[in-house]
């Protein structure tokens, strides 16, 4: 009984340092994902690492935009500002969903900029989200490999490699069929 108490409370405390790792968005989540997958294993612990990804650039997203409404007359004026605030809610989704992708672009830079346009939180929730899933992914491989024991990583790569080569064999011995005219 306090097993699981003390691990629902472990859960936790991890779910609200990745999500506050997110909504700050200049430390890298990948300080974390070990520790998630060295916890909670691969299922748990990829939850928690996608969570406080997702979770954490929302937050950021209110917090960046309640700050953008008290930034200076001056500031606004600036011409890197004005462009901001001059995308459709549409550029500016597409953009952030692009730049979620490359997990070398700093989180916290896109959620800011996104904050100054006039995307809803809503339509930044869905491209960011769908945008950080190959970010997170990368990370979690990343993550594993740093995780896993040596022999059940070379064991797992073995694997994946009889398994191309099995494919690549298979698709050069199967006849060729010829599509009908």
């Amino acid at each position: 009984m306090m097993e699981g108490l003390l691990r629902s409370l472990e859960f936790i405390l991890l779910l609200i340092a990745n999500i506050a790792i997110g909504t700050l968005g200049f430390i890298p989540s990948l300080l974390i994902t070990p520790i998630n997958l060295d916890r909670f294993g691969l299922i748990g612990g990829s939850a928690l690492s996608v969570s406080g990804e997702i979770f954490g650039a929302l937050f950021g997203f209110w917090l960046y935009r309640y700050g953008a409404k008290h930034i200076p007359d001056a500031w606004q004026q600036r011409s890197w500002f004005r462009f901001f605030r001059n995308q459709s809610p549409r550029t500016v989704g597409w953009a952030v969903l692009a730049l979620r992708i490359l997990p070398f672009v700093p989180s916290g830079a896109v959620t800011a900029g996104a904050a100054l346009t006039r995307i809803s939180a809503l339509a930044f929730f869905g491209a960011s989200s769908i945008g950080k899933l190959p970010a997170v992914a990368i990370e979690i491989a990343v993550g594993l490999v740093l995780w896993l024991p040596r022999s059940a990583m070379y064991s797992i790569i073995s694997i994946i490699l009889v398994m191309f080569l099995l494919v690549v064999l298979i698709r050069k011995r199967s006849p060729k069929t010829n599509a009908p005219h």
